[in-house]
């Protein structure tokens, strides 16, 4: 769950991502899936979060492991976030593909650009302003207010 969090990545990409995909050097990481390959810049909470997990790993190894050492399959973390929507009073309705939308809708709301994100998110521009493009409007109505033009 942190990891969508941290990234926006669908949850395939990161199931997939080997050891070898997380540089903290360029403080980055690569992921494959539906739109190809992308490099995502991270956050530094984000960077501390994939040295952690990918400590003492073999480059070919899967980056994200389940307690028990295997990778994570499909749905494998299904009941966990339940259990968390649960906690937190979501919807039940909640899955992990809401944290994705989460990270898209935090990183509009606090100025990341519709380009930044899109690439950050492997989406295009069009997807974007079809689903959040009320938030960019919001926020720009906002700074909009701010400019001095008499």
């Amino acid at each position: 769950m942190k990891a969508v969090i941290y990234t926006g990545c669908r949850a395939g990409e990161l199931t997939s991502a080997r050891r070898s995909a997380f540089d903290a050097r360029t403080k980055s990481l690569t992921v494959t899936g539906k739109t190809g390959t992308r490099i995502i810049p991270l956050a530094p909470g984000a960077v501390d979060f994939f040295a952690q997990v990918s400590k003492d790993k073999l480059p070919n190894a899967s980056l994200l492991t389940r307690d028990d050492g295997k990778p994570w399959g499909h749905s494998d973390w299904d009941e966990d976030v339940k259990a968390a929507a649960r906690r937190a009073a979501l919807p039940a309705q909640t899955c992990l593909y809401t944290l994705r939308h989460s990270f898209i809708t935090q990183a509009l709301l606090d100025g990341v650009s519709t380009l930044e994100v899109s690439k950050i998110v492997g989406t295009s521009l069009a997807m974007l302003e079809k689903h959040y493009g009320h938030l960019v409007h919001d926020t720009a109505r906002e700074r909009l207010a701010k400019v001095q033009l008499a």
